[in-house]
Protein backbone atom coordinates (compact mmCIF):
# COMPACT_ATOMS: atom_id res chain seq x y z
CA UNK A 1 0.00 0.00 0.00
CA UNK A 2 1.09 3.56 -0.64
CA UNK A 3 0.06 7.14 0.10
CA UNK A 4 -3.10 8.01 -1.81
CA UNK A 5 -4.47 4.45 -1.94
CA UNK A 6 -8.12 3.99 -1.03
CA UNK A 7 -8.76 1.36 1.65
CA UNK A 8 -11.43 -0.29 3.79
CA UNK A 9 -11.13 -1.22 7.46
CA UNK A 10 -12.71 -4.63 6.86
CA UNK A 11 -13.13 -6.87 3.78
CA UNK A 12 -16.88 -6.27 3.90
CA UNK A 13 -16.58 -2.62 4.97
CA UNK A 14 -18.60 0.15 3.33
CA UNK A 15 -16.64 3.24 4.43
CA UNK A 16 -13.72 4.17 2.19
CA UNK A 17 -10.59 5.86 3.56
CA UNK A 18 -7.56 7.41 1.89
CA UNK A 19 -4.00 6.84 3.11
CA UNK A 20 -2.44 10.19 4.03
CA UNK A 21 0.95 8.91 5.21
CA UNK A 22 2.81 5.75 6.12
CA UNK A 23 5.30 5.23 8.94
CA UNK A 24 6.70 1.80 9.78
CA UNK A 25 3.67 -0.48 10.16
CA UNK A 26 1.08 2.30 10.65
CA UNK A 27 -0.93 4.38 8.20
CA UNK A 28 -2.59 7.73 8.80
CA UNK A 29 -5.98 7.50 7.09
CA UNK A 30 -9.01 9.75 6.62
CA UNK A 31 -12.51 9.20 5.28
CA UNK A 32 -13.01 10.05 1.61
CA UNK A 33 -16.42 11.65 2.25
CA UNK A 34 -17.00 15.06 3.79
CA UNK A 35 -18.74 14.77 7.14
CA UNK A 36 -18.90 16.76 10.38
CA UNK A 37 -16.22 15.56 12.76
CA UNK A 38 -14.10 14.03 9.99
CA UNK A 39 -10.52 13.54 11.22
CA UNK A 40 -7.45 11.49 10.29
CA UNK A 41 -6.41 8.59 12.52
CA UNK A 42 -3.65 6.00 12.71
CA UNK A 43 -4.14 2.27 12.15
CA UNK A 44 -1.82 -0.69 11.56
CA UNK A 45 -1.38 -1.36 7.86
CA UNK A 46 -2.05 -5.09 8.32
CA UNK A 47 -5.72 -4.31 9.10
CA UNK A 48 -6.34 -2.36 5.87
CA UNK A 49 -7.98 -3.85 2.78
CA UNK A 50 -7.66 -2.28 -0.69
CA UNK A 51 -10.93 -0.60 -1.72
CA UNK A 52 -12.52 -1.79 -4.98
Amino acid sequence: MKVGDRVLLHPEGKSVFSILSLEDDHALIESTIEAPGKFPFSIRVKYLVPAP
